[in-house]
């Protein structure tokens, strides 16, 4: 590059160089790649009600009446979309405002054991406590803490309060609540993950309310037990 320069302009090398490198500086400055602003979309909630079978053999199967189902606006969707073969639980809230529905695929009319909940997207879920806005106003006696809307709505049946924390993680939000509540009665599922879960959680929980925690069988959840199993534990909120 320099000798090429050199012989189209008649300089010496020294003066080459002088003349190359007075190009460099003069150069502007590279402008360092602009990182492009990443915007989240925010959460929309769903607000239109939809329909749902709540004489679903499923649910049957699992002790839930089209009643409770009813109430809990819960059951098998038929349409196509998010909750396409899924049966639909309709979330809501702390202050009971619809945000939208959760889900549970059916194969062959049977739930997953390994499926997950399908939950709307951007779902706050750190932010809610499935039914808190249904028990609030009944918790003198204490409150059931479980995993899913399941073992929720067997509990209602018997007039037992109780939230979900739709899965095993318990957020700063929901500690906030729960710790305000005189009896914690914690009964996650008896796999692995929800036997970890509890012990994790009581030990939050345990400076600043009373805890208990009901250990199940290994892969029993609580919605498996029937009406007087759940009438049994149910016992622990009048100790």
């Amino acid at each position: 590059m320099v000798e090429l320069v050199r012989r189209m302009d008649g300089k010496t090398y020294h003066e080459t160089a002088q003349y190359l490198a007075s190009l460099t500086h003069s150069l502007p400055p590279t402008s360092a790649p602009q990182k492009q602003a990443c915007f989240k979309t925010p959460f929309k909630p769903f607000t239109r009600r939809l329909s749902l079978n709540t004489t679903t053999p499923w649910l049957k199967q699992k002790g839930i009446t089209a009643k409770t189902a009813a109430h809990f606006e819960a059951g098998l969707y038929q349409g196509a979309g998010f909750l396409s073969d899924c049966i639909g639980v309709r979330l809501h809230d702390l202050k009971g405002s619809p945000i939208g529905y959760a889900g549970r695929r059916l194969v062959l009319g049977q739930i997953k054991n390994y499926g997950k909940w399908k939950l709307p997207p951007r779902l706050p879920k750190n932010d809610i406590l499935y039914n808190f806005h249904r028990v609030r106003s009944n918790l003198h006696k204490g409150l059931f803490v479980v995993e899913g809307p399941w073992s929720v709505m067997r509990l209602a049946q018997l007039n037992i309060p109780a939230v979900a924390l739709l899965g095993i993680h318990l957020s700063h939000r929901q500690h906030q609540i729960l710790r305000t509540i005189s009896k914690i009665i914690l009964m996650l599922d008896g796999d692995n993950p929800g036997k970890i879960a509890t012990t994790r959680i009581r030990k939050t929980l345990q400076y600043s309310t009373q805890v208990h925690q009901v250990n199940l069988d290994t892969d029993t959840d609580p919605d498996d037990l029937d009406d007087h199993e759940l009438g049994h534990v149910a016992k622990l909120l009048f100790l």
